[in-house]
């Protein structure tokens, strides 16, 4: 082999071998860049997810905090339904004692209670063969509490059969003058107070009264 030979191939060899020293130079540092780049991308991550969980926890937490004051409205609701009905039952036993009779009575107050019973109709005592007779009057009477005129009115069908038994008995002449009204009243007021408990009928009055001829 010629001396040209032999130095070519000399200054070859080593191009050769700074060619492969550049190559794997430029490995080790796209192998860096990688690293380096799935470092970055890995932090990026994490804290994308540590900010996804703390946006997590604070929907929760909000959450919680209004179902917490939904929570507690509904209980004062409910409190204040129950305070509602209990107001109102009472007022309704009030109204059921002031009003009393089949068509009510005077606004509750306070001492006697006037109880105004709905219009009777009723026949009165005729001898045979005459022809029958009949009365009609309104009635009010006057008892001393809410809780009497409540029990009169609980106790619609005594109070109503006494008073009907009552004018059956009387014949058109005894219903003619005041004597025999007021004395009709005595004995109405005297057959009601022998059944009732919670109070005694004060007062027995007649309205639109009228004896059919």
């Amino acid at each position: 082999m010629s001396e040209e030979a032999k130095e070519a191939k000399k200054v070859e060899a080593p191009a050769e071998a700074g060619s492969d020293k550049t190559g794997k130079i430029g490995l080790i540092l796209a192998a860096l860049n990688l690293v380096l780049v799935i470092g970055i991308g890995a932090v990026v991550f994490l804290q994308f997810q540590k900010e996804k969980h703390k946006e997590t926890h604070t929907d929760i937490d909000a959450q919680s905090e209004a179902h917490g004051d939904a929570a507690a409205g509904g209980g004062h609701g409910s409190e204040s339904s129950g305070h509602g009905g209990g107001e109102k039952a009472e007022s309704g036993d009030h109204g059921g004692g002031h009003g009393g009779g089949e068509h009510g009575g005077p606004a509750a107050k306070k001492g006697d209670q006037l109880v105004t019973l709905e219009q009777f109709t009723v026949n009165l005592a005729t001898s045979p063969g005459t022809p029958p007779r009949y009365a009609r009057v309104i009635i009010a009477l006057e008892v001393p509490s809410s809780e009497t005129a409540q029990e009169i009115t609980q106790k619609l069908a005594p109070v109503r059969n006494a008073i009907i038994d009552l004018f059956n008995s009387k014949r058109p002449t005894d219903l003619q003058g005041g004597e025999g009204r007021n004395f009709l009243k005595e004995e109405i007021r005297n057959a009601l107070n022998s059944f009732l408990i919670t109070g005694k009928v004060k007062s027995v009055f007649f309205s639109n009264f009228a004896v059919s001829s």
